[in-house]
């Protein structure tokens, strides 16, 4: 006799997945889009590649199709996206910006798209489990890779949104749904040229179904690629290739002689791919999912064309598995992982243990996911990730910088960009007056923190430079300065010192002393104690006093030891480095009597490819122009500040 399930019952199983995974899609597109405004709202996104996407879609929408101003080479800026990618569906999303003009629709655009990548999941999953509440397992992995979280954080990147496209490309063509598939292709080809490759790869798949259809994608997949590769982007890169080429420069010159490399090279690159980096790059990857992907190897080996883009580069940040450079692996891995489950299933089910089988393996990806976004991951709930937040110092930007008009030429330092990136042509300092544009009428920087790529002496120098070409002070507070073409002002006003002056909490009291200069406390940032592969950089403040008169040639210095297990280091480290912008815009001997002044380090980035442990040392130098000035009092050794352990695999 059968015995029916009540028809309440029913329902709750057939529904009651698909309420999970809309809630948990739902949760995740807002709080990536969330968090992902915030971050620009809090000055903490990039010209690189927030400014220049939006200034592409901005610009193709006023009909400037994909112009961007904001990178040179040489002596001029690139004017087009084109020059470094091939992103085609840059040109529809421009019509969103009738609805909103700004980096926030794509960065909310990017999360809602990449979000939708969980349902193809769920849908590939049940049709190879054949189970409706075990397969929720694969798109929660898929929504907790620490990879695709950071690149939703990373800024916007096209190819981001590859993740969803691939993952529904999949489905329709488990599924035999070749239209679908076939647009799905599209979208996920028109992110950036190499993903053409993937979907190229995906046609020889089809092969087996749909010969014809197979044929076509995979010769379009292959063909655009090089098209792009070999046509576009020389046409319009005044350098006749992709600056990025670069970074394989060690394997050949070109296109053909990277490949060629490879070919005639191998011992290379075999060396390059085992580097121990290489190999945590995997491990980064797999250890997400629990390694589970390696039972669909097969599947996975279809994302070998980014695999070995992102592993031969010499590009640390390509095989960090940070950035947007893994969004396209990651639907490989959980498909890998769907069906290496269901091989397994299949195998274990002659000796009776397949349910058995399928709940461990899935059990150990999710287990594995939810440990990676706890430590790795970009979460509120991930172990020392902070929500960005917008302070007075943030909101007092906004408003300075809201003194330029939105039609004005303008150089901006990488931070403030993408807030003034809606315009025809805006510059990244210390870019002013390129080659092949208009000079700039307005200059905006904030000289209270690093800012990449420059340094904060070339602020500075910026600021020195512009005063003698015809610049003055429009605006300068806490750090920010604004300076406008033809204004008279030339001195800064004494709140731009603001940031000078003020004071950290949770300091560290200290009583170092020498001559009449005192140490009297740090900070040490993070906060929490400890680094790892996300979260890689400490930070030092330094609060110090003067009662005397200090030498031009003093200068604060900071450093880390290297990485040590159990004994520490007999001796201080060598690489002192001693860029502050404190430094930079008041040095030493212009320090008020009295008064505490804050000296924050750069961003110091030890290895955390090892376990372990690294101190953090302050020093005062006193060499100036190669010379040590008797005058000039020193502490005697380097002074250790503190510990942070360093979180990485053993």
């Amino acid at each position: 006799m059968t015995i029916l399930s009540p028809p309440g019952r029913r329902r709750a199983a057939q529904t009651g997945p698909w309420l999970v995974l809309a809630a948990m899609t739902l949760a995740y597109a807002v709080t990536f889009s969330w968090l992902a405004v915030v971050r620009h709202l809090a000055f903490q996104s990039h010209a690189f590649d927030l400014g220049n996407m939006d200034q592409a879609v901005w610009a193709t929408l006023h009909g400037m199709p994909l112009r961007f101003t904001d990178m040179q080479v040489g002596p001029a800026v690139l004017t087009n996206r084109l020059a470094i990618h091939v992103e085609p569906i840059l040109l529809p999303i421009s019509l969103l910006y009738l609805i909103h003009s700004g980096p926030e629709t794509l960065l909310v655009l990017q999360a809602l798209v990449v979000a939708t990548g969980a349902v193809p999941a769920y849908l590939l999953a049940r049709e190879a489990l054949g189970s409706r509440w075990l397969s929720l397992v694969f798109p929660t992995a898929y929504l907790l890779h620490p990879s695709l979280q950071n690149a939703l954080l990373d800024d916007f990147h096209a190819v981001t949104m590859s993740a969803a496209f691939l993952l529904w490309a999949m489905y329709f063509l488990w599924v035999d749904r070749p239209a679908a598939f076939v647009i799905m292709g599209v979208l996920a080809a028109a992110t950036k040229e190499e993903v053409a490759l993937l979907v190229g790869l995906l046609g020889l798949v089809y092969l087996m179904r749909r010969p014809a259809l197979g044929a076509a994608v995979f010769a379009g997949g292959v063909l655009w690629c090089l098209l792009s590769l070999l046509v576009i982007t020389p046409h319009f890169n005044p350098g006749g290739h992709s600056p990025y080429l670069q970074r394989y420069a060690y394997l050949g010159h070109g296109v053909g002689g990277v490949l060629a490399g490879i070919v005639l090279h191998p011992p290379l690159v075999f060396q390059t791919l085992l580097s121990r980096p290489r190999l945590l790059y995997l491990d980064m990857l797999l250890d997400p999912v629990g390694f589970v992907p390696l039972l669909g190897l097969p599947v996975l080996l279809l994302a070998a064309p980014t695999l070995a883009l992102n592993t031969l580069s010499a590009d640390p940040t390509m095989y960090s598995g940070f950035y947007q450079y893994s969004a396209e692996i990651v639907p490989y891995l959980i498909v890998a992982a769907v069906f290496g489950v269901a091989a397994a299933s299949r195998l274990a089910a002659r000796r009776g243990q397949e349910g058995v089988t399928r709940v461990v393996l899935a059990g150990l990806a999710l287990v594995a996911g939810v440990a990676a976004t706890i430590n790795l991951g970009f979460t509120p709930v991930s172990a020392g990730y902070v929500v960005p937040s917008v302070g007075v110092h943030q909101r007092l930007e906004q408003k300075l910088i809201g003194l330029i008009p939105s039609d004005a030429v303008v150089s901006a330092a990488d931070e403030i960009e993408p807030h003034l990136s809606d315009r025809r042509t805006v510059y990244l300092l210390p870019t002013v007056h390129p080659s092949n544009g208009p000079v700039a009428e307005f200059i905006a920087f904030d000289a209270s923190i690093p800012s990449r790529p420059v340094r904060p002496g070339v602020f500075r120098a910026t600021f020195q430079w512009a005063l003698r070409h015809g610049y003055g002070v429009r605006a300068a507070r806490d750090g920010i300065v604004v300076l406008q073409r033809g204004s008279h002002t030339r001195r800064l006003p004494p709140d731009f010192y603001s940031f000078v002056f003020s004071r950290g909490s949770r300091i560290t009291p200290l009583q170092e002393k020498t001559g009449h200069l005192r140490l009297i406390g740090v900070t040490l940032h993070p906060g929490y104690g400890w680094i790892n592969a996300a979260r890689p950089a400490i930070e030092v403040e330094s609060y110090w006093r003067v009662s005397g008169r200090l030498s031009p040639a003093e200068s604060v210095q900071f450093a880390v030891s290297r990485v040590y297990t159990d004994r520490r280091p007999p001796a201080p480290p060598a690489g002192f480095i001693g860029d502050s912008p404190t430094l930079t815009w008041l040095p030493m001997n212009r320090w008020p009597r009295h008064r505490t002044v804050r000296v924050a380090s750069l961003s110091l980035l030890p290895p955390v490819t090892r376990p372990g442990r690294v101190d953090v040392y302050i020093r005062l130098s006193c060499t100036a122009e190669g010379f040590r000035s008797a005058s000039c009092p020193s502490f005697a050794r380097p002074i250790r500040v503190g510990t942070v352990t360093v979180r990485a695999p053993g």
